[in-house]
């Protein structure tokens, strides 16, 4: 009691009777925090906070609003939990963080159920790329609570995945694939394609980490059918690198180095990897080249992997590339080395499990070779002692291995014979021959089917080359029914509004797959046939087929997801770029990390601007060309800029007039009042010749409305 008494007196008394003030009110907040009397421990923080700004003390400030952070977040005031959170991060200057202004912007938005999910998500995925898993988690909950209340499959997919890889990093095995079951129900609800492939690359990920390769791979060939159904070409690369992993892990070394230069060929490629697949990519070349007893090739492979690593701030890349290169000059018999390597590799911090267990492993070998056994042991023993590392297969022979050599090394030859009998056991397990035999069955099976749907490509691609004429023809009867059809529906149901609406939908629709642009493309197309450059043309159908397939599925809708609509986007644009003999290069920017998948956009407005400066600024420029795309999130309204470095806008216009205006911008003008009408939002749109500063091309800017 006669603490509580002392607490509350003024600030002037406690720094009297107390030389620091702040010191004794964060004890007095940390003692309440323990007796989980949350409020009373805000209060005092509270108190401390203010002498802390007064003393301009940054450091203490920070650890003060962590503490407030935390106590709210114990009081299931998660909202916060995340202002607290955040204002210490911003004074730790995390503010380059490309998840930080996501979180500050969404915080400054209303506080509905779908901004709280948006917050909740955005704010989990902040504090696990600081690597505060566990403290993600209650965030990742919650936002998912809240997409499951909203009935929103899409977040409800996306979060259930995101939170299933933490549970995985945090060894937590069950809960895991409970919620990729999860994701995977939802991304099944909505026919996404994409998310079900994503699902079942994790789920056999998950499998293969703890051996069970048959299961792994069945996952991984069900994500790869998937992946070629659509013709979607996003993360192959990540792909065929799990394949590879799970091909490792059983043993099949020429199936794992087939599989990973198959992913470093198309790595380049559009949106077939990331910054973080191409590392990958590097860490299971310098794997390939040690293996392959090329220890120099593989010093510079795991030097990419840690240039590749510091650019993007990949904390598991880097300790990968470090733990990597210690072995190598352990083979060297550089053991000074290696040993400054893995210290350097564990100043790194991570909550995953793996690399912990991984580098006490490594540690243990460096120790084994410098025969101080006692030192190997402990380390050994420490694994074995963690519950995660049945996680691990790999990892778990490795250490039963090691205690097996260790052991000996000690004379204490019953303890050696007891994990030697371990090593075996475990080992054969994962070297089953009949799980090895039915892995080998599910691939051959796959590629049996991989070459018959080549075959069939192949046969229709010839159909093409000799019958394009009558294909296109059938084709656009065939849209011109869907038309009648769509325009007979909307008479018969909707408004008159609405009605019209549809027909200019539609008119769009026929504008963008006009008979001029379907003979072009397959034109483009069967010459690469013709040329031999048969990956090429297959590549740029799978586009062709890509915009007709999302063209077709949107075209009556009152709006679609941003990301279908970028992805429209990039298939146009390339077909183009085929067209046009790859005059011009292109770029899609989106600001601020912006959430494609969770906005929604009146369908195929941009379109439009985009077929413009290709047609009437890139066309006929005789040095090489390019096209910028930018998407910002302005709030309620979507902001996007189209740039191009052609003629400019007067001599576009004047272009236009000689030859004839394009239809699908007198469709756009006529969808725009309609769309005002109806959304109540002004559809903003501006022209901007760049001449007029000094440079070349014309700048496009579009305000659309978040649907």
């Amino acid at each position: 009691m006669t603490n509580f008494c002392y607490a509350t007196v003024t600030d002037t008394v406690l720094k009297v009777n107390d030389g620091n003030g702040a010191s004794y009110l964060d004890s007095m907040g940390a003692y309440y925090s323990k007796q989980s009397d949350n409020r009373r421990a805000i209060h005092f923080y509270k108190k401390a906070i203010g002498i802390k700004r007064d003393e301009n003390d940054t450091s203490g400030l920070i650890s003060t609003y962590e503490k407030i952070s935390y106590s709210y977040l114990q009081l299931k005031d998660y909202r916060m939990a995340i202002e607290y959170g955040i204002l210490a991060a911003r004074l730790r200057q995390d503010t380059a963080d490309k998840y930080f202004s996501d979180v500050k912007k969404l915080l400054a938005a209303p506080a509905d159920s779908l901004n709280l999910t948006r917050l909740y998500y955005r704010y989990a995925l902040f504090l696990s790329h600081r690597g505060k898993k566990r403290e993600s988690l209650d965030f990742f909950i919650n936002a998912l609570k809240l997409a499951r209340a909203l009935k929103y499959d899409k977040a409800v997919s996306t979060i259930a995945n995101d939170l299933a890889g933490e549970y995985w990093d945090l060894g937590k095995i069950k809960l895991s694939n409970i919620r990729y079951a999860e994701a995977l129900s939802a991304a099944k609800r909505i026919n996404d394609s994409n998310r079900m492939a994503a699902v079942h690359l994790n789920l056999g990920d998950n499998f293969k980490e703890q051996g069970k390769f048959e299961q792994g791979m069945t996952h991984l060939i069900t994500a790869l059918k998937i992946k070629e159904a659509i013709y979607d070409s996003a993360r192959l690369s990540f792909y065929y690198i799990k394949a590879a992993e799970i091909a490792k892990a059983a043993g099949n070394k020429k199936k794992w180095k087939q599989y990973i230069q198959k992913a470093y060929e198309i790595r380049n490629l559009d949106n077939c990897a990331t910054l973080t697949d191409k590392a990958i990519i590097y860490e299971n070349l310098g794997a390939i080249a040690e293996d392959e007893n090329l220890l120099q090739k593989a010093f510079l492979y795991y030097d990419t992997l840690i240039s590749i690593s510091e650019k993007i701030n990949y904390t598991n890349g880097m300790i990968t590339a470090l733990n990597n290169k210690a072995q190598l000059y352990k083979k060297l018999g550089n053991i000074r080395k290696a040993v400054n390597l893995i210290e350097k590799a564990g100043k790194y911090r991570t909550e995953n499990p793996y690399y912990k267990i991984s580098g006490n492993n490594i540690k243990a070998g460096l120790y084994l070779k410098m025969k101080n056994y006692k030192k190997a042991l402990v380390l050994l023993q420490d694994n074995v002692s963690n519950p995660v590392l049945n996680n691990y297969a790999a990892e778990k022979l490795l250490t039963f291995k090691l205690l097996y050599e260790v052991y000996t090394k000690m004379s204490k030859y019953k303890e050696a014979f007891q994990w030697n009998d371990s090593l075996r056991s475990f080992e054969n397990f994962l070297r089953d021959k009949e799980v090895r035999s039915k892995i080998a069955e599910l691939e051959t099976k796959y590629q049996t089917e991989k070459h018959k749907h080549t075959i069939s490509l192949l046969l229709a691609k010839n159909e093409i080359y000799t019958q394009q004429i009558r294909f296109a023809l059938a084709f656009i009867t065939g849209l011109i029914f869907i038309i009648v059809l769509g325009i007979y529906i909307a008479r018969m149901s909707r408004m008159k509004w609405k009605l019209r609406e549809n027909k200019l939908q539609q008119q769009l629709l026929l504008s963008q797959m006009n008979p001029h642009f379907i003979f072009n493309a397959l034109s483009s197309i069967q010459q690469m046939i013709k040329s031999g450059k048969t990956v090429d043309a297959d590549f740029y159908l799978g586009k062709f087929a890509s915009i007709t397939r999302i063209v077709l599925e949107y075209s009556r809708e009152e709006s679609i997801p941003l990301e279908k609509e970028i992805e429209v986007l990039q298939s146009y644009i390339e077909l183009e770029k085929l067209r046009l003999d790859n005059s011009f290069d292109y770029k899609i920017e989106l600001k601020d990390n912006l959430e494609t998948e969770f906005i929604n956009i009146p369908p195929m407005a941009i379109q439009p601007f985009v077929e413009n400066a290709i047609k009437h600024g890139l066309k006929d420029k005789e040095d090489k060309g390019s096209l910028l795309l930018v998407f910002e999130d302005l709030g309620d309204v979507l902001k996007i800029v189209i740039e191009d470095n052609g003629v400019g806008i007067y001599s576009q216009a004047k272009e236009m007039r000689r030859q004839h205006k394009s239809m699908a911008m007198e469709i756009f003008e006529m969808r725009r009042m309609l769309m005002q009408k109806r959304f109540k939002k002004k559809l903003y749109v501006r022209f901007l010749d760049l001449s007029r500063q000094g440079a070349t091309g014309t700048r496009v800017i579009i305000h659309l409305p978040i649907l």
